[in-house]
C-alpha cells in the first residue's frame, strides 16, 4: 500500500500544477484475455503487467496531466480482480503453476479508480472482440454485449461510464469464427431459461474468443476451452441415464431429471420410441428447484418383447433443444395380450383336437368288440 500513497501523491502535485497541455488524452486499457474459461490462465503474462516494472504498472505510476479519456475493456478488469485471491497459470510446458494471494492486483485497480475519479471513461464491448464481424453475424448479441459491458464496468469503477462505440476492429481467428456461431446458439437458449450471473457470464466470455489482436495459439486455446465449458453447462439440465427390463404390459418408468444450476428451472420433455414395440405417453412440463433433482413416472404400454430405446430430448418452454437427447434402453420381456389370447386359443384348440380324439378311440374299441 506504500507504493500507492507514493503514487498518488506524486499525481496530487502533478494535478495541482499547470497543465502543459489544453488536448485531451486518450489512454486505452485492453489486452486479449490470457484466461481460460475454466478461470486459469494461459500464461503469467497479465501478472507481470500489473507488476512493477510492467506495461500496466507504468500506465498508472506515470500519469498523464490534463484532460484524459479512458477506454477500458471490462473483461481485462475483472481478469485482473480474479488474480487477487490467487490464481492457477499454465507454464511453457502446460503444467499448472500456482499462485497464492496476489495483493497487487487489486491495488492496482485502487489505483485506477483513483486515477479516473475526473475523468471520461468509455466501455469498450467486453472482450474487444471484432466490431465488423459481430455486426454481420449476430447484431442481436453485440447489442447484449455491449449493454452488459457497460454495466460490468459501472459495477468495477464504481461510477457511471460512457457505453460503447462501434469502432471496428479487425477479423478474428478463424477457428474462433467456426466455433462461435455453435456455442453462442447453445448459450442463447440457455440463458433464455436460465439467468444466473454464471450463464451470463459465459456468454459474455464467447466475445473474448473473437478478439482480433488474439495469436492463432492463444485463440485456439481459448475457444477449446469455452467448448468445452458450453457443453459442461448444457450437462447442468439432464436426464439420469439407466437400463430397464420391462416385464408388465402396462408400466410407469420412473426417471430422474436433475437440475444443477442455482435456478429453477421449467422444461419439457420430448419422448419417443426407437421401434413399434412400446408406446409412450408424453408427460406435462415439469419444473425443477435449484441443485435439486426431481423423479418423474413415465407410462409405457408394451406391445411386444425385445430389444427398444426411449429417446428423451429436453427442451425450453419455447421449444429449444437444449443438449443432445438422451437415450434409455429398454428390454421388453412380455408377452402381450395379443399374444396370450393366441397362445391361449392354440391351447384350447388343441385341448379339443385331444378330447376329440380320445372320444374316437373309446368308439373304435367298442365297435370292434
Amino acid at each position: 500500500m506504500k507504493k500507492i500513497a507514493l503514487l498518488i501523491s506524486g499525481f496530487l502535485i502533478a494535478f495541482a500544477s499547470p497543465s502543459i497541455s489544453s488536448a485531451e488524452t486518450l489512454i486505452n486499457l485492453n489486452k486479449p484475455s490470457t484466461q481460460l474459461a475454466d478461470g486459469r490462465f494461459i500464461n503469467n503474462d497479465l501478472a507481470l503487467s500489473v507488476s512493477p516494472g510492467g506495461d500496466l504498472d507504468a500506465l498508472l505510476s506515470k500519469p498523464v496531466r490534463g484532460a484524459r479519456t479512458w477506454v477500458i475493456d471490462p473483461a481485462l478488469l475483472e481478469e485482473i480482480a480474479s488474480l487477487g485471491d490467487g490464481y492457477t497459470y499454465l507454464d511453457g510446458d502446460g503444467e499448472e503453476v500456482i499462485v497464492g494471494d496476489f495483493p497487487i492486483a487489486n491495488e492496482w485497480l485502487t489505483l485506477l479508480r483513483f486515477l479516473t475519479r475526473n475523468d471520461r471513461i468509455v466501455a469498450t464491448t467486453y472482450g474487444s472482440p471484432s466490431i465488423s464481424y459481430l455486426s454481420r453475424i449476430a447484431p442481436g448479441e453485440l447489442a447484449i454485449y455491449n449493454q452488459l459491458s457497460l454495466i460490468r464496468l459501472q459495477e468495477l469503477m464504481g461510477r457511471d461510464v460512457i457505453a460503447p462505440d462501434s469502432k471496428d476492429a479487425g477479423e478474428p481467428t478463424a477457428v474462433a469464427r467456426n466455433s462461435y456461431n455453435p456455442m453462442r446458439k447453445t448459450i442463447r437458449v440457455l440463458n433464455s431459461l436460465v439467468t444466473t450471473s454464471d450463464v451470463e457470464t459465459l456468454r459474455l466470455g464467447l466475445a473474448k474468443t473473437l478478439n482480433p489482436s488474439l495469436s492463432r495459439a492463444n485463440a485456439t486455446l481459448l475457444t477449446r476451452s469455452y467448448q468445452s465449458e458450453v457443453k459442461r453447462f448444457e450437462k447442468r439440465i439432464r436426464v439420469s441415464s439407466g437400463n430397464y427390463t420391462i416385464t408388465a404390459s402396462r408400466y410407469e418408468l420412473p426417471l430422474t431429471v436433475i437440475n444443477d444450476f442455482d435456478q429453477q428451472v421449467s422444461v419439457d420433455l420430448d419422448i419417443t420410441t426407437t421401434n413399434s414395440r412400446v408406446l409412450v405417453d408424453q408427460i406435462p412440463r415439469i419444473t425443477i428447484d435449484p441443485r435439486s433433482q426431481l423423479q418423474i413416472k413415465v407410462p409405457l404400454n408394451v406391445i411386444a418383447s425385445g430389444d427398444t430405446s426411449l429417446r428423451i430430448q429436453i427442451r425450453t418452454p419455447k421449444g429449444s433443444s437444449i443438449g443432445e437427447a438422451e437415450r434409455i434402453p429398454l428390454r421388453l420381456a412380455v408377452i402381450s395380450p395379443v399374444t396370450t389370447w393366441f397362445t391361449t386359443g392354440m391351447a384350447i384348440i388343441l385341448l379339443l383336437a385331444a378330447i376329440i380324439q380320445s372320444v374316437r378311440r373309446v368308439k373304435r374299441r367298442k365297435n370292434h368288440e
